[in-house]
């Protein structure tokens, strides 16, 4: 039986205690209201926890292993550019080969592209990768290399959510990609409306503990921060869930993108402090005071060519902050697609919105590289 939604307690929690905050009902009326939904969001989930479903895609090789972090190939006719695919660091690759149905990497390689996906694993438990600069210069980089060595010339890199922003890192410390895509990447932390920033703000007090004993932040925090930006979502999409035909395949990439949300990892105490204090609160990647291996990361330094992809519909990496980049690197493209964060890789819209314009970005001819 599966777990999630993890921390099933917080989850339930805050959808009952944000219930009344949504409804125009009275106060009655809401008793009998929260009853029923409460009750239709819990049979959700244990329809959920006990769903058969499991993905059936196969295991891709690994290529290349360094510490808690592998490259694994999904390989293509070659006749595409070939590009590495960068999770963030607090989920794994899981979201970028969700399904048989539904994998960036392997429609990817359809395409032609031989596709390196890269999963950062257990970070927290490797000391030999616990500061950005040994992620960033003994993981990230080498793993970049290794996939232009392998295929003998200059490759591409997607980074996702804060894998982007770490990508934008190693770009500072290699030559092998000759362009970038920024897959709703965080850069400008104190961009509006501040949702996430104010988040952070309120629940970075019970952070501090860990990373001043040096103890990795457990993915129970870090699942509890994100829950608190739409406290009744738990709710909504569970409840709809028991609507669904539980033998379609919108019921099973519902299971499959809930299975990778709950399986998140913990963040080593010196990462956990830079996104926090750095990051969030300091908001050096923008102001270009970010330091990574001795070298400010200034991404107009970057001579390649970026795409940048942020949504106005995305709840997390807000629209402002991943666009941010576009207004510093030398050459980019903005895409705006009218999906969510996840929905940018597992929603209807994601091929013909997202997908497609990756492709065409790999394709196309620059007049300079670097």
């Amino acid at each position: 039986m599966r777990k999630g939604p993890y921390p099933l307690s917080v989850h339930v929690g805050m959808a009952t205690s944000s219930w009344p905050l949504y409804s125009d009902a009275t106060e009655q009326a809401l008793a009998i209201e929260m009853a029923g939904g409460l009750s239709k969001m819990l049979h959700g989930i244990s329809l959920y926890q006990n769903h058969p479903y499991t993905a059936t895609q196969p295991e891709l090789p690994i290529v290349w292993q360094e510490g808690t972090v592998t490259l694994r190939l999904c390989a293509g006719s070659g006749t595409g550019r070939p590009v590495v695919l960068v999770p963030s660091l607090i989920n794994r690759s899981g979201i970028l080969d969700l399904s048989a149905e539904r994998s960036l990497a392997r429609w990817l390689a359809g395409q032609g592209h031989n596709v390196y996906l890269m999963d950062w694993g257990d970070v927290a438990t490797d000391p030999t990768q616990n500061s950005m600069d040994l992620l960033v210069l003994g993981r990230l980089v080498p793993a970049l290399q290794y996939a232009a060595q392998k295929e003998g010339r200059k490759i591409a890199a997607l980074g996702y959510c804060m894998g982007g922003t770490i990508l934008v890192a190693a770009a500072m410390h290699t030559k092998v990609v000759e362009r970038y895509i920024m897959l709703a990447a965080p850069w400008d932390f104190h961009a509006e409306p501040h949702t996430l920033l104010d988040r952070m703000t309120f629940w970075a007090p019970t952070a501090q503990p860990y990373i001043a004993a040096g103890q990795p932040l457990p993915v129970e925090g870090i699942q509890t921060l994100f829950a608190s930006l739409d406290p009744g979502q738990a709710a909504r999409k569970f409840s709809g869930f028991v609507d669904m035909d539980q033998n379609s395949q919108k019921a099973h990439l519902f299971i499959a993108t809930e299975d990778w949300l709950n399986d998140g990892v913990s963040l080593p105490p010196e990462i956990a402090r830079i996104c926090i204090e750095e990051w969030f609160f300091e908001n050096r990647t923008k102001k270009g005071m970010w330091v990574v291996g001795g070298e400010a990361v200034r991404p107009g330094q970057i001579a390649a060519p970026f795409l940048v992809i942020s949504s106005e519909k995305d709840r997390l990496v807000e629209y402002e902050s991943a666009a941010a980049l576009c207004k510093i690197v030398q050459q980019s493209e903005l895409l705006n697609p009218g999906c969510g964060h996840i929905g940018m890789i597992a929603g209807k819209d994601s091929v013909s919105g997202v997908w497609e314009p990756i492709h065409s970005f790999l394709q196309k001819d620059f007049k300079t590289t670097p």
